[in-house]
């Protein structure tokens, strides 16, 4: 009979001489559990099980992090788990969502998404969430939330002045809780509607339909002269290019090729998942000419503390609405609206238009037409930028 381990025994364990793999020494008091023995000297409890007439092994822990002591509680309740169907895994999800909270529980579920979503995405996700929910409801057992603490979050966000993020936040709590449902640390998810929450202070969101006119855009370019170089290059820039606020702002030398006047945003940084190659007009090779010197690394668009990006996108936006406050209320992503429809207003094709503000081909396009008008694009970013610099000129 195999005989039962003791502390002293798991201490004094050891490789043995040309041991090339792990070995195992089992536990005679404890059925499936054993100690693992790598040839480094690394000890890890293991319990060997079956679950639905297939055996495997599932780890335990390190010792001596893990003691023979709670090792072997650990096993008795892998094996009781086993005996009802369940796989040690659904075995330490229930245990763990005893005492699991809701912080805890949106850093595991930020740290299972890393690999399907941008780092971007999971940024926002992390400030969403210690913004509106962790000061609620962070603290509390995640196997505890109902409807009504979600309720009481988006009605926060709401009260705030946020009618619109109370949307996202909705959004995000209800992400969190169907992955932790996946993971058996709840047994459902509160049943919510997202209509239901408009009694609550959240809004129905409707597209924006929002474009500068051709006299605000010169305004805009001549207001945008006050706001210091980088606010006014990052705003010149956005009006530019059509891109989004981040693309711009996180733009980097290193994605800028000066000599044949193209801006490539790597797939990554994206919000399509796919490379965008930028053809840039020479009104925005004006902007980059005046920040470029050889040897250029880094942010194009630098922030105030050394080798980090320009962060000011709304305090230049807050500061470009003050000055033009008799104008109706504008973002900075109408910006890119502005630009979409001054392509239009420009008679460059539709196609054209969405591929210059990085819009990916829908339905049988997106699949054999891969052709991307480089060139095209080129000459419509051109017309565009001459179109803007004569406003500035007055010729509005």
């Amino acid at each position: 009979m195999t005989k039962s381990l003791t502390d002293s025994v798991v201490a004094s364990l050891k490789p043995q001489r040309s041991q090339s793999g792990w070995r195992e020494l089992a536990d005679g008091a404890t059925r499936g559990l054993c100690i693992r023995i790598s040839p480094r000297g690394e000890k890890v409890w293991a319990i060997r099980h079956v679950v639905g007439g297939k055996r495997s092994r599932h780890t335990i822990g390190a010792y001596p992090t893990v003691s023979l002591a709670e090792a072997r509680k650990r096993a008795s309740e892998y094996l009781s788990g086993t005996r009802d169907g369940m796989s040690p895994e659904e075995v330490d999800a229930r245990a763990q969502a005893l005492t699991i909270t809701v912080k805890q529980a949106h850093a595991a579920y930020l740290e299972a998404v890393t690999v399907s979503t941008r780092a971007s995405t999971r940024m926002l996700k992390d400030i969403m969430f210690r913004t509106h929910i962790e000061p609620v409801i962070g603290t509390r057992m995640i196997r505890t939330i109902r409807r009504a603490d979600v309720v009481e979050v988006v009605s926060q966000v709401a009260r705030k002045g946020f009618p619109v993020q109370a949307n996202r936040v909705f959004s995000e709590i209800m992400a969190l809780l169907r992955w932790c449902e996946q993971k058996s640390y709840l047994d459902g998810v509160p049943s919510i509607r997202k209509k239901d929450l408009r009694n609550f202070g959240a809004a129905k969101e409707q597209p924006r339909r929002r474009a500068l006119s051709d006299t605000e855009v010169a305004e805009v370019w001549q207001t945008s002269a006050s706001l210091g170089v980088t606010s006014r290059d990052f705003l010149r820039l956005l009006l530019l290019t059509g891109q989004r606020r981040d693309e711009v702002r996180l733009m980097s030398w290193a994605e800028i090729d000066m000599e044949a006047a193209l801006w490539v945003i790597p797939a990554d940084r994206y919000k399509t998942g796919i490379e965008h190659v930028n053809p840039l007009s020479s009104a925005v090779m004006d902007i980059l000419r005046a920040r470029w010197h050889d040897g250029a690394t880094g942010y194009v668009l630098p922030g105030r503390r050394e080798g980090q990006p320009f962060n000011g996108a709304l305090s230049a936006i807050r500061r470009l609405r003050k000055a033009m406050a008799n104008r109706q209320p504008f973002t900075l992503h109408d910006f890119r609206r502005t630009v979409r429809t001054g392509l239009s207003r420009l008679k460059v094709d539709a196609v054209t238009s969405e591929l210059v503000i990085g819009h990916v081909p829908q339905g049988m396009h997106k699949v054999y037409d891969v052709y991307e008008r480089l060139e095209e694009r080129r000459k419509a970013l051109e017309k565009w930028g001459k179109r803007v610099m004569s406003f500035n000129q007055g010729e509005v």
